[in-house]
């Protein structure tokens, strides 16, 4: 190797270590930045050429130079915070977010905050992409899109018609010795003693009004069996059983105020082990009354309505009440009182007991459900360890907005930084595939947790030596090599 050889072998060496130092006091600087990866130097030799040396040439380096500056993407530690939009990535996977004009950058820095629209964005102003939420499966559906948090408002919901679980649901014991009640029930004035039980729980309207609905109980007297005097077959008596009515204040379904009325009702079936065998539907039927034939004119009616078996809705299996609140249109009530039960079916696998029982214990309520939910701003959010981030409104009720969207790469060390955190993605980083957390490989969310810089301080020292050393060596032979060309210069003096 010529002198010049050499000296350019130890400048390329002063000049590589000097750029290894730069990453070294990068690491160094970024020791508490929150998700920093620490960054690794791999140098090769370049430029070979000949050197004869006995026997044959020999390849020997003319150099050294920076092969690649790969990202360490060991997990860091969590450093535990207050705030809620504060999360840390346990495990695989990077968050996305996007800018303004739709482009997508990947982080491990989860140190979230708002902007001026109340979006979830970076401290950068990127913004933290979602996917919506099945409401039924819980699942993420749709495509990747930002996230509004503040300034949130939850719609008014109303009470459903029993689809999905909607309407109203109750589980409770009605007394199998109840006595029987000799006051004919009016729907349109119910009074305490036109019934043997009662309780109640509140509906929403279209608009998010409450409204107390009541819920009657009352039982029939026992049919004993009787023969048909035609055909001379016995017809089953009737025992064990119930009408139930949804009723309200009057001042809800314009009427007059203070005053019980009932919107609906239906009959409930029990066996002999007062599990339920069915629950019906019902409709009030007016007793006499009509239009009299021969005049025209209507013909009052000679008692208060009386309830008579309809069929339940086939859509939802279950008794409806229709409401009017004074919306646009009725509102529809599904009652959820128990899926019923067939004891004479072996291979029917409903217990009866899941919804209204006749024991003969006191009446009682053991539960009682109403969905819907008036309006309400948003007051906090919950971040879930799958990513799943929940609304909490002050009307307490809570819904799901979104689902964290992460990214995950095959080889995430060819990715590009892009400053602030962030990086770009490459080609040799593999294809960017996006999930949930928790799912198919990918890392769980930390709520109101960061991720810390995983730079070893103690390993980064020992490098900044060695880094140094070389440094210095590599100095040192520029030196030497300059004196040996400089006694050779001077050779002819």
């Amino acid at each position: 190797m010529s002198l010049l050889g050499s000296l350019n072998a130890a400048a390329s060496g002063v000049k590589t270590m000097g750029r290894a130092m730069t990453v070294i006091g990068s690491n160094v600087a970024n020791v508490n930045t929150v998700g920093y990866k620490t960054s690794r130097v791999a140098f090769e030799d370049v430029l070979a050429s000949n050197f004869s040396q006995g026997i044959g040439p020999t390849k020997l380096s003319q150099g050294v130079g920076i092969a690649s500056v790969n990202a360490n993407f060991a997990q860091g530690t969590f450093e535990q915070t207050e705030k809620q939009t504060d999360m840390a990535l346990n495990g695989t996977g990077f968050f996305t977010v996007s800018d303004q004009f739709g482009k997508d950058f990947y982080t491990r820095a989860g140190n979230f905050t708002f902007d001026s629209d109340g979006m979830l964005t970076t401290d950068r102003g990127l913004f933290v992409q979602v996917r919506d939420v099945d409401p039924v499966s819980g699942e993420a559906v749709g495509f990747p899109h930002k996230m509004k948090i503040l300034g949130t408002v939850d719609p008014p919901v109303r009470t459903g018609d029993g689809t999905a679980g909607s309407g109203i649901r109750i589980a409770a014991n009605l007394d199998a010795n109840s006595p029987i009640r000799e006051m004919p029930f009016d729907p349109t004035n119910v009074k305490v003693n036109m019934y043997n039980f009662s309780t109640s729980t509140t509906v929403y309207d279209d608009l998010g009004d409450e409204h107390t609905a009541t819920i009657l109980f009352r039982r029939r007297p026992e049919v004993p069996p009787q023969t048909n005097p035609q055909t001379g077959q016995t017809i089953p008596g009737i025992k064990n059983q119930w009408e139930w009515y949804l009723a309200f204040d009057g001042a809800d379904i314009g009427q007059r105020p203070g005053q019980l009325v009932a919107q609906g009702g239906g009959f409930m079936q029990f066996d002999d082990d007062g599990r339920l065998l069915q629950a019906t539907g019902g409709q009030f039927v007016a007793q006499g009354g009509g239009v009299d034939p021969a005049t025209g004119q209507q013909i009052p009616a000679t008692g208060p309505p009386i309830l008579q078996p309809a069929p339940v809705n086939p859509e939802t299996g279950l008794p409806q009440v229709v409401v009017d609140f004074g919306g646009d249109t009725p509102q529809v009530i599904g009652m959820n009182l128990g899926v019923g039960s067939n004891p004479d079916d072996p291979t029917d696998e409903r217990t009866g007991l899941d919804g209204i029982t006749q024991f003969a214990s006191a009446s009682n309520i053991l539960d009682i459900f109403s969905d819907g939910h008036p309006s309400g701003t948003l007051e906090d959010i919950i971040v879930a360890n799958d990513g799943l981030v929940t609304g909490v409104f002050d009307s307490g009720h809570t819904r799901a907005m979104g689902m964290l969207t992460l990214t995950k790469f095959d080889n995430p060390e060819k990715l590009i930084k892009a400053g602030d955190n962030l990086f770009n993605h490459s080609p040799l980083a593999g294809k960017a595939i996006r999930g949930a957390p928790g799912i198919g490989g990918f890392g769980t969310v930390r709520s109101q947790a960061l991720e810390q810089s995983n730079v070893d301080l103690a390993k980064e020292f020992v490098k900044m030596v060695e880094t140094q050393r070389a440094f210095q060596a590599n100095a040192k032979t520029v030196t030497v090599s300059d004196e040996m060309i400089d006694s050779m210069v001077n050779m002819k003096r």
